[in-house]
């Protein structure tokens, strides 16, 4: 039932649609069931669901849900009320520069970039005049090397996840299409 039976004008949408549409089950018994299941608590999904909701039968009756036919299309409006939707938002893609950061997280770049720093200013100060003209050269290699190796590292990651977002956006069409046939 719902929780605020007394006062219909105190209720919220969702209280009040359940109020009106008659189910002897809310929305939260019905996470609770999904939740017990989910954390693989079989005993206590099967207690809660025997002793809470008086088992599968009387959970259908609660739900005005025929096991043969499932619900009636005229139903839909006010279980959406009631229960709500099981939209998701879409998925958004990662921006490039956040990957590439991510890439650059890693433990041994970090070591590579400071010894390159190190070897440059290390070079550069100790070397004489002559030799200052390639001083610089192996540590900018490293950090060279550094900037590849994160660069390509984040494409590819980049690339994965628009494979993996269009191959989501199929599998939604396709879920419409199916629906609606």
């Amino acid at each position: 039932m719902p929780k605020n039976e007394g006062n219909i004008e105190m209720m919220d949408d969702q209280d009040r649609a359940a109020h009106n549409a008659n189910y002897k089950v809310n929305k939260q018994q019905l996470i609770d069931l999904i939740e017990n299941y989910r954390q693989r608590k079989y005993i206590e999904d099967i207690n809660f669901l025997t002793n809470e909701l008086q088992g599968i039968q009387s959970l259908l009756d609660a739900l005005d849900v025929n096991p043969d036919f499932g619900v009636t299309t005229t139903s839909l409006p006010i279980r959406e009320k009631v229960f709500g939707t099981n939209y998701k938002e879409p998925l958004q893609m990662t921006p490039f520069c956040t990957l590439l950061l991510g890439a650059l997280d890693d433990f041994m770049l970090k070591i590579l970039i400071v010894c390159a720093i190190f070897s440059i200013v290390v070079d550069m100060s100790f070397a004489t005049p002559e030799e200052r003209g390639h001083a610089w050269v192996e540590g900018t290699a490293i950090l060279i090397a550094v900037a590849v190796v994160s660069l390509v590292s984040a494409w590819s990651d980049y690339k994965k996840e628009l494979q993996f977002l269009e191959q989501q956006r199929l599998e939604e069409n396709s879920k419409v299409v199916s629906s609606v046939f």
